[in-house]
Formats: C-alpha cells, sequence, structure tokens
C-alpha cells in the first residue's frame, strides 16, 4: 500500500520536529513557478573571494532546506489518508500533490547538496594544502560544527600561500608617480 510506504522508509521523524527545523527558515509566499517549495534559506551566497570563514559565517555551506520541506510533505499526505475508507487508488489520488512536491523537494535536494558538498571541498583544498580526501576522512569523524573544523584546519594544516596574501594587487600606496 501507498501510505505503508509512505510510513516504513521515507518517513523519519515526526512533526514536532519537522516543524522546530523549519522555524529556523523564511515560509515563501506561494510561486506558480515553484509551487512545491515552502520555505527559504534566504542565504545569498558570497563569491569565490570571499575568505572561507566569511562563506562559513554566511552559511554558504549550511545544509539545504529542502530536506525538511520533504518531510513535511509526506506528514501532510499521512494526515490526508484514512487506511480504513480509501484504497490504494483514491490514496494515490489524495496524496498525488504532496507526492509530487515530496519527488521534487528531494531532487532540489539532492542537487543542492552536492552543489554545496563540491563548493566546500574546493574552498578547503584551494585554502589549505589538503586533499579531498582528508577532508572527507576528518569532516565524518569530526563532532563540532564547520567553523571548529576550519579553526581546527588553521591551527595545524598549512594555509595555501595565495590564501595567506593579504596585499592587493598592484602599486604599493605611497608610490606615486611625480611630474618633474
Amino acid at each position: 500500500m501507498l501510505f505503508s510506504f509512505i510510513r516504513e522508509q521515507t518517513l523519519t521523524h515526526d512533526r514536532d520536529i519537522i516543524m522546530s527545523n523549519l522555524s529556523r527558515y523564511q515560509p515563501l509566499n506561494y510561486n506558480r513557478f515553484m509551487w512545491w517549495r515552502t520555505h527559504t534559506d534566504n542565504i545569498t551566497p558570497l563569491g569565490k573571494r570571499a575568505t572561507l570563514r566569511d562563506r562559513i559565517i554566511n552559511g554558504d555551506f549550511n545544509e539545504s532546506t529542502y530536506y525538511w520541506q520533504a518531510q513535511l510533505a509526506l506528514i501532510n499526505a499521512k494526515d490526508k489518508v484514512d487506511l480504513s475508507r480509501h484504497n490504494h487508488a483514491d490514496q494515490l489520488e489524495i496524496c498525488a500533490v504532496d507526492l509530487a512536491r515530496y519527488k521534487r523537494l528531494m531532487d532540489d535536494y539532492n542537487k543542492e547538496e552536492t552543489a554545496r558538498l563540491e563548493a566546500m571541498y574546493e574552498a578547503f583544498t584551494s585554502h589549505f594544502k589538503m586533499t579531498r580526501e582528508e577532508i572527507e576522512d576528518e569532516l565524518c569523524e569530526w563532532e563540532g560544527d564547520l567553523l571548529s573544523y576550519y579553526n581546527y584546519c588553521k591551527e595545524f594544516k598549512y594555509e595555501t600561500p595565495m590564501s595567506v596574501r593579504k596585499g592587493k594587487r598592484g602599486r604599493p600606496k605611497g608610490s606615486k608617480n611625480k611630474k618633474k
């Protein structure tokens, strides 16, 4: 049955946990072009030229909101179905919008998480003399947040010369061309 699929395999949290996680994000007004999205993290990612620490503080590498929105769509589908009254065809008809919302949100989640992880790996490997495998191994065992991992790397790993360089390109201050 459709309802057992929702209940047993993909629904991993109860409504209170989902709503407490979604309360951190800004609700969206209805948009007919992106009707499946209900919340946004409202973060504008900084460019690659921003420092790694600033990008971490800004939330460029934080988790995506789409997972929690997808869980909410499953909770809503579960609430709409009554197993004693509805057969399989009725369940599909009642939950069609919620299941379509879930599918689209999980697609968005997979794309967004992949992009954020790739950007994080690229930022750490360009800032510190580390390989991607070292980052993956250390982060899997890391118990703190990403900022504490950055501070650990800054203290114990070598920074690349370009990340240490603070001056700007061009003529140094105070050296103006004087006409004779």
